[in-house]
This record gives C-alpha cells, sequence and structure tokens, in this order.
C-alpha cells in the first residue's frame, strides 16, 4: 500500500496469479505476499539489543519450526507502530528461550515485554495459537494507534500531499521534470496535482519569488516547461493564479514533454519498428498506445521518459486496430518475442505474443496505473531474459544488438589506451563516446559527466555501451572522424563489428543525447563507414599542455612600419588642429584665437 512511484493515489497494486486453481493454491500464494519486514529476526546473543531497539512495547515467539509463520507476518504488519514483533527459532536459540522462558522448554511460546522491561519481566501468552486470540492479546498491551502523519508513515505511506514545497534551495535543484509555480493562496491544487501526476509536478513557491518568476502580482502561477535547461526562472511562462491560469500552466506544462522516445507507426516503418524495439530496448518489447486521436498524448510520452532504454513506444493509428485484434481505442498493448518453435533456425521470424492493459483488471487508464503495469511487466521480462540468455549461452545474432551490462552504473569510465579495447572495441554492441574538453578550464564537464552517468544508468542494459573522452588530448583520434576541438562536446556512436559510426548534433543535454543514441541503434538515424576504428594513442592527458602558447617575436621591421605609421598619423593630426586655429582666428577678427582641442 502507499503511493508507489507511478502512482498518485493511496491504492494497492494488482498482483496476477497464475497458480493452480485451488482453495490451497490461492491460500499459499496470499501467504507468501505477505511482506516479512515488519517482523525482526531475533538471532542467539541478539536479544538485548532487540529489547533496546526503541520505546515501543515488543512481543517475541520462540517457534517450534525455523520457518517465518505466515501468521506472525500478518501480526507484525496489523500492529506495525504500535508493537515491535520478533522471532526467534527456539530450539537452536537456548540463550534466548532461557532468558525469556526460564526452565521452560516448549515450543511454540508467544511472550510479551511493556516497554522499558527486561527479559525477566516477560509477560508469557497462555491461550490458543489462532490468529484472533493472539492478536487480542497482543493488541492489549500494544502502544496506542498512531494519529495523523504517525498514522500515515505506520501504515508504509507518506502523509503529505502531491503537492510540493519548494524553498530557494528546491528551487535551484529542480530535476528535468516540467514543474508548475505556485505563488500565494490558489485553490483546487490537489485535484490538478493528481491529474497530472507522473507527467508534471505541482509545487508551492515562496511568494516573494513570484516576480523573478514574471509574475506581475501574487496570487500567480509560473510553468517551468521540461527538460534541464528550461529551469532559469527567465524561462518561466507566468499566469494569473485562478481557475484559467491553472488551466493554461496545465497545458504548457504537459506540452512540453517530448516526444522523441516514441515512434508514429504506420504500415510503411511498422516492419522496421518491431525489428529495432527487440533490440534496443532492456526488455526486447514494445508498448503500443492505440487512439483515435492525431497527436501522441501527454500521458503516453510521460510514460516513454519514464521507461527510457527499457522497452520502446510506439504509437498506432485506429486503422492498424484489427491487425492486432485491438477493438476500441484508447489501448496499450505490450508487444515482445515468443520462444521460437523447435527446431526452428536462429534468426527466423518468431511470433509476437502480447500483453493488454485492462482497466477491469489494473485500474482506471491513467499514469500511475499504466507505469504499474509496465512496471510489473519489465521485472518479469527481465527475469525471463536473464533465464532465457544463461540457457542459450548468451550471444547475440547481431553483435550491435548486444545488451550492455545491467551494472553499468557509477561514475562514467574515461576512456585511454588502457581500456579502450576493454571499454569499447571487445564489448560488443555500440559505443557511444562523449567528446569532451579534459583541460582543467572547461568548468562545465562536471555536469557534462553527471548527466552522462545519469543517462548511462538509464540505459543499463541497452545497446548502448557509454563512456567519454579527453577529445582536446586525443586530438589525432577525433581528426580520424573529421572533428576539432570547435565541435565539441559531442558524442559519436561506433560500431566496431560494422565499422559505421554516428556523432549527434545539437543540444548537449540527456533529451538530445539519449534520443540521437536510440535513433542509431535502430537504424532510423544514417550511419557513416570507416575504413578502421582508430587506436587511442598511450598519451599522459594531465601533463599534457592546453591551448595555445603566447610566443614573443623580435621583429625589428614590424616595428619600424608601426612608427612609421604612427608618424604619419601624427602629422595629419597637427595639420587638422592648425586648419581648426586659423579658421577660429579669421572668425574673430584677427583676435587671440581659442585653443584647438585634437
Amino acid at each position: 500500500p502507499g503511493r508507489t512511484p507511478y502512482r498518485g493515489k493511496l491504492k494497492k497494486p494488482v498482483v496476477e496469479y497464475s497458480g493452480p486453481r485451488s482453495a490451497r493454491g490461492v491460500a499459499d500464494f496470499a501467504s507468501a505476499a505477505i511482506p516479512s519486514s515488519h517482523v525482526v529476526p531475533v538471532e542467539e546473543g541478539g536479544l538485548d539489543a532487540f529489547l533496546g531497539n526503541g520505546s515501543l512495547p515488543k512481543a517475541v515467539l520462540l517457534g517450534s519450526k525455523p520457518e517465518l509463520t505466515p501468521l506472525l507476518k500478518a501480526v507484525g504488519l496489523a500492529l506495525h507502530g504500535r508493537m515491535l514483533i520478533g522471532f526467534s527459532h527456539g530450539p537452536t536459540s537456548p540463550q534466548t528461550a532461557s532468558a525469556l522462558g526460564g526452565g521452560e522448554a516448549s515450543f511454540p511460546r508467544l511472550l510479551v515485554l511493556t516497554a522499558g522491561a527486561s527479559a525477566a519481566d516477560a509477560i508469557a501468552y497462555g491461550g490458543e495459537m489462532k490468529p484472533s486470540p493472539i492478536l487480542s492479546f497482543l493488541m492489549s498491551h500494544a502502544a496506542p494507534p498512531p494519529t495523523g502523519g504517525a498514522a500515515a508513515a505506520a501504515a508504509g505511506r507518506p502523509a503529505a500531499s502531491l503537492v510540493k514545497e519548494l524553498d530557494q534551495a528546491g528551487l535551484d535543484a529542480l530535476p528535468k521534470d516540467a514543474h508548475i509555480l505556485i505563488f500565494g493562496d490558489v485553490p483546487d491544487l490537489e485535484p490538478l496535482a493528481e491529474s497530472i501526476f507522473g507527467q508534471a509536478v505541482v509545487a508551492r513557491a515562496p511568494a516573494a519569488l513570484a516576480s523573478k518568476y514574471g509574475a506581475k502580482s501574487v496570487p500567480a502561477v509560473a510553468v517551468l516547461r521540461y527538460g534541464a535547461a528550461e529551469k532559469a526562472p527567465k524561462k518561466a511562462v507566468a499566469y494569473a493564479g485562478d481557475v484559467a491560469g491553472l488551466e493554461g500552466a496545465k497545458n504548457t506544462a504537459l506540452a512540453s514533454l517530448p516526444e522523441t522516445q516514441v515512434e508514429r507507426l504506420g504500415p510503411a516503418n511498422m516492419d522496421i519498428f518491431f525489428s529495432s524495439a527487440l533490440g534496443i530496448s532492456a526488455t526486447q518489447a514494445a508498448c503500443l498506445l492505440f487512439s483515435d486521436k492525431g497527436e501522441v498524448p501527454p500521458l503516453f510520452r510521460a510514460l516513454s521518459v519514464a521507461f527510457e532504454g527499457q522497452i520502446a513506444f510506439g504509437f498506432a493509428p485506429a486503422s492498424l486496430m484489427s491487425q492486432f485484434g485491438v477493438d476500441k481505442v484508447p489501448a496499450v498493448l505490450v508487444l515482445f518475442a515468443g520462444e521460437p518453435p523447435a527446431g526452428k533456425a536462429q534468426g527466423q521470424q518468431v511470433a509476437l505474443q502480447g500483453v493488454r492493459f485492462e482497466p477491469q483488471v489494473h485500474g482506471k487508464f491513467n499514469f500511475g496505473n499504466i507505469a504499474s503495469f509496465l512496471a510489473s511487466f519489465i521485472e518479469s521480462r527481465l527475469v525471463e531474459l536473464g533465464a532465457s540468455a544463461a540457457a542459450a549461452g548468451g550471444g547475440s545474432p547481431d553483435p550491435d544488438m548486444a545488451m550492455s551490462s545491467k551494472a553499468d552504473a557509477g561514475p562514467l569510465p574515461e576512456l585511454s589506451a588502457s581500456n579502450w579495447g576493454a571499454e569499447c572495441l571487445q564489448r560488443g554492441g555500440l559505443c557511444a563516446v562523449a567528446l569532451l574538453d579534459g583541460g582543467p578550464d572547461n568548468t562545465g564537464r562536471k555536469g557534462q559527466l553527471e548527466m552522462l552517468t545519469q543517462l548511462r544508468a538509464r540505459r543499463a542494459g541497452g545497446p548502448l555501451a557509454f563512456s567519454w573522452l579527453d577529445a582536446t588530448c586525443h586530438s589525432e583520434f577525433i581528426s580520424a572522424f573529421g572533428l576539432t576541438e570547435s565541435d565539441l562536446p559531442t558524442v559519436l556512436v561506433l560500431s566496431p563489428s560494422k565499422l559505421r559510426w554516428a556523432r549527434s548534433i545539437g543540444s548537449f543535454d540527456a533529451e538530445t543525447v539519449g534520443a540521437f543514441g536510440s535513433a542509431v541503434a535502430s537504424g532510423r538515424k544514417p550511419t557513416e563507414a570507416i575504413a578502421a576504428i582508430p587506436p587511442l594513442q598511450p598519451i599522459d592527458c594531465a601533463a599534457l599542455p592546453r591551448g595555445a602558447v603566447a610566443v614573443e617575436e623580435d621583429d625589428p621591421l614590424g616595428a619600424e612600419i608601426m612608427a612609421e605609421i604612427l608618424e604619419e598619423e601624427r602629422r595629419e593630426r597637427e595639420a587638422r588642429e592648425a586648419a581648426v586655429a586659423e579658421a577660429a582666428g579669421a572668425a574673430g577678427g584677427g583676435g587671440p584665437g581659442g585653443e584647438a582641442g585634437g
């Protein structure tokens, strides 16, 4: 329960059961789904630490079996925030059992310790080991139920609303999401925040900052469009703090969501889309939205950004519904390649399988429910692909479609002669090499590397292996691609197996670089041939002088020419001054002339 990363409402997610259709099977499935995180294991010798953990009353079950029972997990969940529940296997924990039960050696045994009590003061339960009497006994010794924010925390959900509160520091560190900033008292914000949950952020900001974001009076609303480069106050779009202003702000924020991760589908590009989608995404799958509208809705654009690199996204017109067995719009369908029949040769086409988002099962057609549906599919699909890859011994029919490591996290690797082969040439797949100015005077390099590191983490498991190169140090390498320092920063995508390459053009941000990489991997971006991938030379970039070196030249001839030019200018200036003085004297009847300014 609680607000999941994808849901704006307090609602339990749906869990699909695919086991035997029997009461026993369903009961086992439901029991296994009860979380065990609310029961604390009490290891032998760890009783004192358990008793000293917080000020809540405590209960310990000395079990006859080592396994945690569904009953105790359910009790721990029910009393979360009111009592700390512990479990110890009695027969293998003689010290714990002796401290709590004296000479009693029968199990199972349940004991309660009130707040601050020692093990010697434990209260033993003497009733039946059944849910109702056990829960009644424990509740009689538990702390009072929490209220307000504490109740929300105990239930596993935040008490805060969907409307965020931002101060100056928060405004200075906004993520790339579209933001609707509220200055002053503006009503009906919760319904707005819920309606665009996952697509844009609604946040209150100090009213004193309203003018900085273009507002002429308070209350007011300001929109910062999607993208890291759109968060400067001067780029805000201001609206009045009323119903019409909120509607305008909402439309502006949603309109800024990029469409770069969504492919508009039609008969002409359908085969190309699926051919690339089953290779470039981590799940080797595609999510299709069937619609009778002409534009990709903000909800689907937001989903494509949220799951970038994990699954491909396609926008299908209503004319393609019958081809996929879709009977009404809007409809969301996830398609993936099924297992090839026995004896089928590798590389031959296989039938697509599909999973459909069903509102009757998965909930209303909104961002939270669809995102949860996709997250569940992605999780199970990755497990399935991992097992399939292990069974097949790894490998990929197309070396450019080889998946990068799921462990692509942490700092972005810097390329050098020593790791060039491991990070690119022998790695498999495509190399996405960011060409940066590595000199000490490049103050923007830290931000560039942070952006690339985050992009690499989001694309982990895809066909692109990200790294960066100090291009001002390895100028010979970039010259092989016709590039110079004036082209930095940029990104090269290389295919070592096919000797092809492409270079990104445009803004150097996550959206542009990510879209470029996807386009190259999918075949939508043309590439150029190269005779051989150039090597990296063993250069000590830290000791390499940067920039041009100023050289003083002793040029007597140049100095002589400059002296002549200055002398000629002096004579011309004196002649002009004399002419002005003469004209002034004539006008004054021969009297004293005024001083002439040069």
